[in-house]
């Protein structure tokens, strides 16, 4: 795994569930909320059965039925209701003071090709108080009491990605003479998280496991490829090997290789990614992939929970295609996002190939693109597809299976 986080567990959580001494007096007989929670982004959520109080440095977020969640602050108190059997409510402490989190990063790879083992960062983060919680309000409708588990996966997609990237643009005597510390904190780590809703306080590289001998490490990219962005990095074989590979084809070096989503594939995936690029149109997004074999359940899973993390998308829509063609790849990408694949009749590059024109059966059409013209996928598949190929324009055109 590239990224491995935990919370550190510094302190304990603490409820008070003792019974309430005096009924009559809510301010001596009030529960405590979640008073210590230490090293923790939230406690753990429990039922709301009796009167509590919100203590300083938490907000309780408040689930109940059928109502968005809302947020107490500290010195309110919470009153469960008549029958709180019939209508159960839940509240969840989320600790707004600074948080300090371990996140471990392998393998990374630097700009000469050496492979950095291991590399442990504390970061200290803090909810953010930016319109009252307002963020804090809105991830928790989203995620209800599994807001902590999304908060730790992003910091930890986010500084792993990051750092990745930093060591890739530095060579290892560089990072050496500098320090990984100096480099990251020049404008790699991110000063915010999760769409803003943690901002990084602190941060402090514990521990950096170097090369043993550097000197046999051997260089990912090879300074005479003029055109392409070095992308045999993401798996390494010898220079002869490299060369006589499927990868030099024309076809695949005119492809797009987004470096961020290629980290990402390459920390959850084994097969040669060839190509890769995405769009977000509105709320929807899609990952396009070209590969040398698809990638099994499992990865795919993996990849799209880190897409979908990555474009902010939970659904988004993951495409991997097998190819050595353009023809190839239209296949691919159409059998995966329109629900008549048969219907994909020609793929050619015309106009001095700045367009990659699609023809589609006509006879073919549904009943609304009879009226309102073809659309093949949503508009955020086409306009991954369009990212990937190096045409200026992707054009999809009525055609004739017996033209």
């Amino acid at each position: 795994m590239v990224g491995k986080l935990w919370s550190s567990l510094f302190g304990r959580v603490v409820t008070d569930r003792q019974p309430p001494t005096a009924p009559s007096s809510p301010e001596k007989s009030a529960a405590v909320v979640e008073p210590a929670l230490g090293m923790k982004l939230t406690g753990d959520p429990h039922p709301l059965d009796r009167l509590v109080s919100v203590q300083r440095n938490t907000v309780v977020v408040v689930f109940e039925q059928d109502s968005v969640p809302r947020l107490k602050f500290p010195g309110e108190y919470l009153t469960p209701g008549l029958l709180p059997s019939l209508r159960p409510v839940q509240v969840l402490a989320v600790n707004t003071a600074p948080v300090e989190l371990d996140v471990t990063v392998d393998h990374l790879v630097t700009l000469d090709g050496h492979e950095i083992e291991r590399c442990l960062v504390r970061v200290t983060v803090q909810l953010t108080d930016r319109d009252n919680y307002a963020p804090v309000a809105g991830l928790a409708a989203e995620y209800g009491t599994e807001l902590e588990a999304y908060l730790l996966q992003r910091v930890e997609t986010e500084v792993a990605m990051e750092m990745h990237a930093a060591v890739k643009m530095n060579r290892l005597a560089d990072l050496r003479r500098q320090t990984v510390q100096q480099v990251l904190a020049d404008r790699w780590l991110p000063r915010a998280f999760a769409g803003g809703a943690l901002v990084r306080r602190e941060f402090a590289v514990i521990e950096v496991s170097w090369p043993k001998d550097s000197a046999v490490s051997v260089p990912i990219a090879q300074p005479s490829a003029p055109k392409v962005d070095q992308t045999p990095s993401a798996f390494k074989p010898p220079p002869v090997a490299r060369a006589a590979s499927t990868f030099a084809a024309p076809f695949v070096t005119e492809l797009t290789m987004d470096a961020r989503l290629r980290r990402i594939w390459r920390r959850y995936a084994e097969p040669e990614l060839r190509a890769i690029a995405g769009a977000k149109v509105g709320n929807s997004a899609t990952v396009v992939a070209v590969v040398d074999r698809e990638p099994g359940a499992y990865e795919g899973s993996r990849l799209r929970e880190a897409f979908g993390n990555y474009l902010e998308d939970r659904n988004v829509h993951f495409v991997a295609a097998v190819a050595d063609s353009y023809e190839d790849l239209v296949r691919g990408w159409f059998k995966q996002v329109d629900g008549s694949p048969g219907r994909l009749v020609s793929v050619r590059s015309v106009g001095d190939d700045s367009v990659l024109r699609i023809g589609v059966d006509h006879a073919l059409r549904s009943a609304e693109e009879r009226t309102r013209g073809l659309s093949v996928g949503t508009q955020a598949d086409r306009e991954a597809l369009r990212q990937l190929v190096p045409h200026d324009r992707v054009e999809f055109v009525t055609a004739d299976t017996t033209g």
